[in-house]
Order: C-alpha cells, then structure tokens, then sequence
C-alpha cells in the first residue's frame, strides 16, 4: 500500500533521527471526502529512555499533518506483543503496517 507521502517523508525523517529498529503506522484518519486528517505510529528503538526519544521526535521534526508517536524500548516491545491482551499486541501488531525495518 502507497502512503501519502507526508507520512513517508516523515518516517525516513524519524529513521535518521533516532535509528530505529521498526517503525509502524496503526491509525490513519480520513475525513468523508479522503483528505488525511491525522496518522498515529509505533516507534520501537534500541534505547532504554523512551521518553527521550519521543521528545527528541516532537522537538527536532515537523509534518504538516497531525501525528502521535509511541515509543517502545525494543526488549519491553518484544514482550508485550506476547500478550493478546496488551495495546501492543490488539491495536498495533493486529490493525498496523511496517513501514521502516532497521537490517
């Protein structure tokens, strides 16, 4: 699937920022008429200071559309897509798309 080119402008923009392990999309929203209202991704990083990565995110990036970024230490990410229970698992793993992988 093709993505506006805002959000992939903006995930190579994170991929070079904070060198990420993964970066997926999870929530797009629409308005009636297809205009991209806001876009919501799954950030997931080698770093323990997860706080720090999504600040450093929000402070040193823009994008003309709204976006939230959740930021997952890769070993917790790991363990909470296990549980079918967790947000992770349900609202990530289950309805979001890869869009950047580290090698």
């Amino acid at each position: 699937m093709e993505y506006d080119e805002r959000i992939t402008a903006l995930v190579e923009a994170i991929a070079q920022l904070v060198r990420p392990v993964r970066i997926i999309i999870f929530n797009i929203k629409y308005n009636p008429s297809g205009e991209l209202l806001s876009f919501k991704l799954c950030v997931i990083v080698k770093e323990t200071e997860c706080y720090k990565t999504e600040q450093k995110i929000y402070l040193n990036l823009e994008c003309e559309i709204p976006f939230d970024v959740l930021v997952y230490n890769a070993d917790h990410w790991n363990s909470v897509i296990c549980d079918p229970e967790t947000f992770a698992s349900r609202g990530i793993m289950k309805g979001g798309v890869v869009l950047y992988e580290s090698e």
